[in-house]
């Protein structure tokens, strides 16, 4: 390996690709400083907490044992961001409910950058963009991303 940076789509790739061999969890103490890590990339935009993730919790009321849905829930600044995926859209939600401006950032193709605004329920819905992605959210007090989520 060289000393040269990875471009991001690289990076991204190859951790994708970790995901799929199964590889242990991340140890919290590693896991803490790649947070930090994270936080002078982009020292503007602070990691939002990731509160709850479907994927590893039962849906209560959910019929069947597979679902095509996904949700998130992350604290940033005071405030909670739920995101939820199906197979055909994304909705995201503010609380308590008030109009931001967010971005959603896909790492496909190149990757790219869309700008949206939430509404005065503090609500988003769109077509479901290519995985993997990240919501950017500018609240009261700072800007927030989610991690990347890849499906």
């Amino acid at each position: 390996m060289t000393d040269e940076l990875m471009p991001d789509d690289d990076l991204l790739q190859r951790i994708s690709d970790a995901f799929d061999r199964g590889l242990p969890p991340l140890p919290e103490r590693l896991s803490g400083v790649a947070t930090d890590a994270f936080q002078w990339r982009r020292a503007d935009v602070a990691l939002a907490e990731l509160l709850f993730d479907s994927a590893h919790e039962d849906l209560v009321g959910i019929r069947g044992t597979s679902t095509d849905r996904r949700s998130f829930r992350y604290a940033a600044g005071g405030a909670v961001v739920r995101v939820h995926l199906t197979s055909a859209t994304m909705i995201v939600m503010v609380e308590p409910p008030l109009s931001v401006a967010c971005r959603i950032e896909t790492g496909a193709d190149g990757g790219a950058i869309a700008e949206y605004r939430t509404d005065e329920l503090g609500e988003l819905a769109l077509d479901v963009p290519a995985f993997p992605l990240r919501v950017e959210f500018d609240l009261p007090g700072g800007t927030y991303t989610t991690p990347w989520i890849t499906g």
